[in-house]
């Protein structure tokens, strides 16, 4: 019975994830949320079926949106509880192995997670929770738990957060910003570093250069640091992307700060970006890519072929993106070592530079 009641939750998390929103209505709640709420009522802390279930209650938060809202206070209580709980005994065991007993970190994970999903189903609207309730605060004091796991569904709240109510994520900053670049030099799991890049990335686009530039030189040495050390595999794949892309971000907010130290991930950043699909965040990356050329001109020059080749993937540009691109181009064409570099130029790369741009050929 206790297996079975198990793969109830997974289902029914399952289905509200490929339902969505369309779950929203008051029959479906009715039918869902009245038995799962009972079940949270009932179900003790230290039953690890609630994992389960709060993996459960995180998607159908998520995917029902602001309807939502009105149910979310015994959740939050609950996990804020959990989670700090669970902070407090992972300490004084890492102080103490010997005297205490090892907490269990899928508690903490499963309620960070079930946080998060909240934050992103309601999206703006959590701040009506978080008036009553700033569960963001026990974030910092979860980041200094050792556990992986832990650190992973920490930053991906910070991340949401960041995203969806900034305001409230703004006094735990000065704490926030060092430990996501203390995790990115520690590079332990490429799914924490992934995170906490993210988180990085969401946070600057958020409160602006004037705020980043105090903790720019640690994060942006921290993600070149994350670069460098990265082994090739899929996952090292997509942390190297989701870096370039965070670094990108940091060229939107801070151009003329990041372009003094462009020099230092120019190469790679061009080469990795070339393989990122276009999307939002590729077109967003390209303008910070933009304001750090424009800043230092002299690193554009040192690699010619490479930074074609990252501008050639982008096709079509966005209009914004266009013009700046054809000028970066444009002076190329006036060096002398032009004909050169464009023999170098891989032939697809070639055709797309002349179908897109003008003027481009020796």
């Amino acid at each position: 019975q206790a297996k079975n009641l198990l793969i109830l939750y997974d289902a029914v998390g399952t289905l509200a994830d490929s339902v969505g929103p369309e779950l929203d209505t008051p029959r479906y709640k009715q039918q869902l949320l009245e038995p799962l709420f009972q079940k949270f009522n009932n179900t003790p802390d230290n039953d690890r079926s609630i994992i389960a279930l709060f993996e459960c209650l995180s998607s159908l938060a998520a995917n029902l949106g602001p309807s939502f809202g009105p149910l979310c206070k015994p959740l939050v209580e609950r996990c804020s509880r959990l989670i700090m709980n669970g902070a407090q005994a992972a300490q004084m065991w890492m102080q103490n192995p010997n005297e205490f007993e090892k907490p269990d970190r899928e508690v903490m994970a499963a309620s960070i997670d079930l946080l998060s999903g909240i934050v992103a189903g309601l999206r703006e609207n959590v701040g009506e929770v978080l008036q009553h309730q700033n569960f963001l605060s026990v974030v910092p004091e979860v980041l200094k738990d050792t556990a992986l796991q832990v650190k992973q569904s920490a930053f991906a709240l910070v991340g949401d957060s960041a995203k969806h109510c900034i305001q409230y994520l703004a006094p735990f900053l000065p704490q926030l910003l060092p430990q996501c670049a203390k995790a990115l030099r520690e590079n332990s799991s490429a799914t924490v570093s992934n995170n906490a890049s993210w988180a990085v990335g969401e946070i600057c686009i958020k409160v602006g250069g004037d705020y980043m530039s105090k903790y720019l030189d640690e994060i942006v040495d921290a993600l070149t640091s994350t670069l460098r050390s990265a082994q090739p595999s899929h996952r090292q794949a997509l942390l190297m992307q989701n870096v370039c892309i965070t670094l990108g971000r940091l060229g939107v907010v801070c151009g003329q700060q990041m372009g003094k130290k462009f020099g230092d991930f120019a190469q790679v950043w061009c080469i990795i970006m070339k393989d990122v699909r276009i999307d939002g965040e590729k077109m967003t990356a390209f303008q910070g890519f933009v304001n750090m050329v424009n800043a230092n001109p002299q690193v554009a020059l040192t690699y010619p072929v490479e930074f074609s080749g990252a501008i050639a993937s982008l096709c079509p540009p966005s209009p914004q993106l266009h013009q700046p691109l054809q000028q970066i181009l444009s002076g190329y064409k006036q060096t002398p070592q032009w004909p050169q570099t464009w023999q170098k130029l891989p032939q697809d790369v070639q055709m797309i530079l002349s179908h897109v741009y003008s003027g481009l050929e020796p």
